[in-house]
């Protein structure tokens, strides 16, 4: 475990997988980045560290094909399950790399922690070492569990239209738009705060008029807001996890990446979802050719009345929340954002 620190927030990453585990304030200890999978819940192909926290799928989103699981891939890519070895460490920084031989890709992350803010930034860089070119998806899963999640904790985001992943041989049967998901029998339901128990996940694109993509996760009961933003052109997908036990929602991921899509390559292009409302579900990344991505995690603890967010930007190192109220909260990060 590596742990960073300022004077308003901590994040802690387990090269053990790659994975973001914690990141609470230093005034209020609750971490909305608790779920772990247990050995026994992790997919049989799956070899190594166990899903937790915020943990990158890096090269493929979802199962592989059956030849690929017989030559050894796991779901969610090789990354999520390997060792990352650390190459330097600051008291704000922290850069790792992980080779992942089956993926034929390696991948550098860098994190860098505000000085002044509880606020941290990643960019990570894929490069495909192996001498072919290839189809490939980067999807970020930060997933929420208790005591952070509960019935009342609302999700926000500038989803637009989107599908129910159930059905993604056929999506556009199964489309909504936001925040209303389908359900199996046709009926809508709340994505903001479900109201129906139903075990699903939910993929929607960006707001194609917005620079950033952005979703964030507040909990009324420990008056804590967790958000992510990004760049629309590096992930224009927002994938919203849902996961009920005794008709109580257990796990939620918020997901952003490259695809909507949650199926092997060869039943992605087997059923033409190649693209769906207008955006690629598949990307290529050519022999030696290093693709960069960046997002951006907050943390904030809100003063008044305060039931949820309606946008969220960036600008000259400032993070601006608008909430449902009106009212705009403004973090001065220090972080460069290219």
């Amino acid at each position: 475990m590596i742990t960073l620190k300022n004077n308003k927030a901590s994040v802690t990453v387990d090269l053990n997988g790659g994975g973001i585990v914690d990141f609470h304030l230093t005034e209020n200890d609750i971490n909305p980045l608790t779920f772990r999978f247990a050995a026994e819940q992790m997919p049989e192909n799956n070899r190594g560290a166990c899903y937790q926290g915020h943990f990158a799928c890096i090269g493929r989103w979802g199962q592989p094909s059956e030849g690929e699981i017989k030559a050894g891939h796991p779901n969610h890519g090789q990354a999520a399950m390997s060792q990352w070895e650390k190459l330097d460490e600051g008291d704000a920084f922290l850069k790792m790399k992980v080779n992942c031989p089956l993926d034929g890709l390696s991948t550098l992350h860098m994190l860098a922690l505000s000085v002044s803010a509880p606020v941290f930034r990643v960019t990570e860089t894929v490069k495909n070492i192996n001498p072919l070119g290839r189809l490939y998806n980067v999807v970020q899963h930060p997933t929420l569990a208790a005591p952070f999640l509960d019935e009342a904790t609302r999700v926000d985001c500038n989803a637009t239209f989107g599908i129910n992943y159930d059905f993604d041989t056929n999506p556009l049967e199964y489309a909504s738009e936001w925040p209303q998901g389908m359900c199996k029998d046709h009926e809508p339901m709340s994505l903001n705060t479900p109201d129906v128990a139903n075990s699903s996940v939910f993929s929607f694109i960006v707001d194609k008029e917005s620079e950033f993509g952005w979703v964030t996760a507040y909990s009324p009961f420990h008056n804590l807001l967790l958000g992510y933003i990004w760049k629309r052109t590096e992930y224009p997908w927002i994938s919203l996890w849902q996961h009920f036990e005794n008709d109580r929602i257990k796990y939620r991921g918020i997901e952003f990446g490259t695809t909507g899509i949650h199926k092997p390559f060869n039943e992605i292009l087997e059923h033409d979802n190649t693209r769906l409302f207008g955006e690629k579900t598949l990307w290529h990344i050519d022999a030696g050719e290093e693709v960069s991505c960046s997002y951006t995690a907050f943390l904030h603890q809100p003063e008044g009345e305060f039931t949820g967010v309606k946008n969220v930007s960036l600008q000259n190192g400032i993070l601006a929340i608008k909430s449902l109220q009106g009212e705009l909260i403004e973090l001065e990060t220090g972080l460069a954002f290219e």
